[in-house]
């Protein structure tokens, strides 16, 4: 028998096909194009019913080279989700062999700007910005680009002004005003000038992402003359990282409700669906083919191997230890008197299966919905409970893109730039140290460091314009002498890294500690993945004096792990992992919730505070038509001794 048959809960498994169905679908090769170390990139937005093949069929590149590029495909595709696709070399060799005649080809030199090139050679911004689609974010010293003669130039009523000081707005008759972007503008002063939001500034010019530069030309939609300007669009495409800015910026949004009141509506019992990719069939195979070898003619032997009766599919491994996290949580809640429901259901990690699972009678009473897991799954199962107005949970997606158009959704796992505004938090407080922002010359993640740096200095209470904040940016290629030229040696180094790219964060961590041996008082801020690096000679962390912003962190000192570990013990007879716990922790938080405040326990989520294993949930809503984001998040430092300690909420202070 094997080990999940243990399991007290019956699972719900549907093996019978269903036949899939398509749309017509018209795929369409983006025009956003970015060059990141020297290589031409296509962003690209996936949208319904797209493919790794198709894509790669539409750009002319392989599902490899894709995949290299983008590792968060492997679990799966999701609408909305930016794309860095390479350019092929065919189409590089054809862009360079356009007649020459055609073209002036300019070496930028320091000072220039697209406003200043454009008067140069008679020609308009977006003339240049066609034939350079990286230009839009601005030019480099030294870079080459392609100035179109008059026969190439682009023919549009929207040419710039003569001269820059005569105007800087360019009104087009009805729809839109073309805004050039001038020093010391930002995209708060910028929203609040045009009376539109950030959301609307983003959708018409998606290359803010990257961040707002000087010479830039915006387009603007024209606000009517109503009361109220602030718009809110549903099912608009987002970049899965850089999101919404604005969300970051906004008190979140609540409403007032009679919690004690909800009390009294309580249901006897609940409804709940757990949805995981169990893989159960995979598990269940009692042999397998190996065609490892070969005869002496050197034809592939085919042996059939026999399992070991306790194999279990190593992809379904930690789901399955979420789980009996869950199991755990319903038995303490057996024992306080709450009766639920509880219907698994295997996933397979099959999008039919879904579809499947999901016409089930069982959904026509469901209370709550906890999973699924990867991308392409939560998208059809948030479109379903939407639907339905059914609440679901994504317990371990960071991933905002569905919290922002089903407010029945709850997102365990916090955003990047949740994580961001975190870090930027607990590093702020040092205003009288040397601080470095160490981050890599990545453009796709630009938008997410000017997000970081405007945090960062709202949280240090100074007046940064006039200097008074000890601030240097350094741009990472590499370079152990580029850190140690913004270092002071008479002064503690706050060190901030706000990123979990692993190999840049070894890199940088490598030569951090190699700094520390001349004499630099190093503290240093980073993400959460670090802890996970293997890669990383742990040393290192601690000669460096770590500080980590962690949504999940397992204190083995504190009570409530000791007991549940021992009563987990007696139970499966070892000890359990982050996933066990993790799945204890979010069945206890939204089973509670159901049994204190009924099925409309959103209301009331802001009061509903638990002692947790690894985590301190706090959901928000951003606004009235999102979900709820959880944005807990604990602090870790490495400390002498090598002890790792998780910290109050006063921050990482020197010792």
């Amino acid at each position: 028998m094997r080990i999940f048959y243990l399991f007290i809960i019956t699972l719900f498994i549907f093996s019978k096909s269903i036949s899939a169905q398509t749309d017509t679908l018209v795929n369409q090769k983006s025009t956003d194009r970015v060059i990141i170390g020297g290589q031409m990139y296509y962003v690209h937005i996936v949208k319904q019913g797209e493919t790794l093949y198709s894509l790669s069929k539409l750009y002319g590149i392989s599902q490899k080279e894709i995949a290299k590029e983008n590792p968060d495909i492997f679990l799966g595709l999701m609408v909305g989700q930016a794309l860095k696709i390479p350019q092929n070399s065919k189409e590089s060799t054809l862009e360079n062999n356009e007649k020459s005649a055609d073209f002036i080809y300019h070496r930028v030199k320091k000072g220039q700007t697209l406003y200043s090139l454009s008067k140069k050679y008679d020609v308009s911004q977006e003339s240049i910005i066609q034939f350079n689609p990286e230009t839009r974010f601005g030019l480099s010293t030294g870079q080459i680009i392609k100035i179109p003669r008059k026969s190439y130039q682009l023919q549009a009523d929207t040419s710039i002004p003569k001269s820059e000081s005569e105007i800087d707005t360019i009104k087009i008759p009805d729809q839109y005003i073309y805004h050039l972007v001038k020093s010391k503008e930002t995209i708060y002063s910028l929203t609040k000038s045009y009376n539109i939001t950030q959301e609307v500034l983003f959708e018409q010019n998606p290359f803010l992402n990257e961040g707002l530069k000087t010479g830039q030309l915006l387009r603007i939609p024209k606000v009517p003359d109503t009361e109220e300007s602030y718009v809110f669009e549903k099912n608009t495409t987002k970049l899965s990282d850089t999101l919404l800015f604005e969300k970051h910026s906004l008190v979140p949004y609540s409403e007032i409700t009679q919690c004690d009141t909800l009390k009294k509506i309580k249901r006897e019992t609940y409804s709940v669906a757990l949805l995981l990719p169990l893989y159960l069939d995979q598990s269940d195979e009692e042999f397998y083919i190996d065609s490892t070898k070969t005869n002496e003619y050197g034809k592939k032997i085919y042996d059939k191997i026999y399992r070991n009766p306790n194999y279990i599919y190593p992809r379904s491994l930690n789901y399955l230890a979420f789980y009996e996290g869950v199991l755990m949580a319903l038995d303490t809640l057996k024992s306080q008197g709450f009766s639920v429901n509880l219907h698994v259901f295997d996933t397979q990690g099959d999008t039919l299966k879904l579809n499947e699972i999901l016409h089930s009678e069982i959904f026509t009473d469901v209370n709550l919905i906890i999973g699924p897991v990867y991308n392409n799954e939560l998208e059809i199962v948030s479109r379903f409970a939407l639907k339905n107005n059914i609440k679901m949970v994504s317990p371990l997606s960071d991933n905002l893109v569905l919290v922002n158009s089903n407010p029945y959704l709850f997102q365990v796992g916090p955003s990047f730039l949740t994580q961001l505004d975190a870090l930027a938090k607990y590093s702020s407080g040092f205003s009288n140290k040397n601080i470095v922002l160490i981050h890599n010359s990545d453009s796709l993640q630009y938008g997410n460091i000017l997000f970081f740096k405007d945090k960062l200095f709202n949280y240090s209470s100074v007046d940064t314009s006039i200097g008074s904040l000890q601030f240097k940016e350094v741009s990472y290629i590499d370079s152990i002498q580029l850190i140690e030229h913004a270092l002071n040696i008479n002064n503690e180094n706050v060190i901030i890294v706000p990123s979990n790219d692993q190999a840049f964060v070894t890199s940088v961590v490598s030569n951090l500690n190699t700094l520390t041996s001349k004499g630099y008082q190093i503290k240093t801020f980073g993400m959460s993945r670090w802890y996970k690096f293997d890669n990383i000679d742990q040393e290192y962390l601690y000669n460096i004096k770590t500080c980590l912003v962690v949504p999940f962190y397992i204190d083995y000192n504190n009570k409530y792990v000791k007991k549940f570990i021992s009563k987990y013990r007696k139970i499966f007879k070892t000890d359990p992992d982050q996933y066990t716990m993790h799945g204890y922790d979010v069945s206890m938080y939204f089973l509670t919730a159901l049994m204190n405040y009924g099925e409309d326990f959103q209301n009331c989520i802001s009061y509903h505070k638990m002692d947790q294993l690894q985590a301190e949930f706090n959901f928000v809503k951003w606004y009235k038509t999102s979900g709820y984001e959880n944005n807990g998040m604990s602090l870790i430092r490495y400390d002498e001794g090598y002890n790792i300690n998780k910290l109050d909420k006063t921050g990482c202070t020197f010792k």
